[in-house]
């Protein structure tokens, strides 16, 4: 249960005490700005990979999940930033040599260009090591010394499908090797909604 609570639960959590801090912030900004700043939470579906000389042989993309929340600020009529803290299970995925499970608190900022119901991202991301795990790899491949964090660049595309409702795709490269002394960066596409709350 400790593990538990460490590991998985701890994430949750965090993003539950953020949401209710920026509640008090988001009515007094929207009393002076109408509405300028928006929240919401997301979730989605990850198709994560790890890239590099020292990626597992004959990889697939690893199937994982992210849970989050994010808050939009109007820049422009056009143009928004957008932060975000997201619960993200990564890694990679091999038939014949094992699975790692890599999960990070991640933290991107996106610059999102609006175009009707449509948008365009990009941004930097920062990632907060939280669990890595391994099943099956060999010895020889085995990872050690992971790094806390990690450093990513986000591209992404997305719809409004209702009022309050936002499927999203993005791509996520890593720009810094996951473990000291390794070619290893993660690469992550991902799908998912989005759902303003106020």
């Amino acid at each position: 249960m400790n593990r538990f609570l460490t590991g998985t639960l701890k994430p949750f959590l965090v993003l539950c005490f953020i949401m209710v801090s920026y509640r008090g912030y988001a009515q007094e900004i929207a009393t002076q700005d109408g509405d300028k700043a928006q929240y919401g939470i997301k979730a989605g579906i990850n198709f994560a990979e790890l890239w590099g000389k020292d990626a597992l042989p004959e990889s697939d993309r690893k199937v994982g999940y992210s849970l989050g929340a994010y808050a939009s600020y109007k820049l422009s009529k056009d143009l928004k930033l957008q932060p975000e803290i997201i619960w993200s299970l990564q890694g990679e995925d091999s038939k014949e040599s094992g699975r790692y499970k890599i999960s990070y608190i991640n933290i991107p900022l996106m610059l999102k260009w609006i175009e009707g119901k449509f948008y365009s991202e990009l941004g930097p991301q920062l990632g907060l090591l939280t669990i890595n795990t391994s099943k099956s790899v060999p010895e020889e491949l085995q990872l050690e010394n992971f790094e806390t964090f990690d450093f990513s660049i986000n591209l992404g595309l997305g719809y409004k499908v209702a009022e309050d409702w936002t499927l999203g795709l993005r791509y996520s490269q890593g720009l810094s090797n996951i473990a000291e002394g390794r070619d290893l960066k993660n690469s992550v596409i991902y799908v998912g909604l989005a759902y303003r709350i106020f």
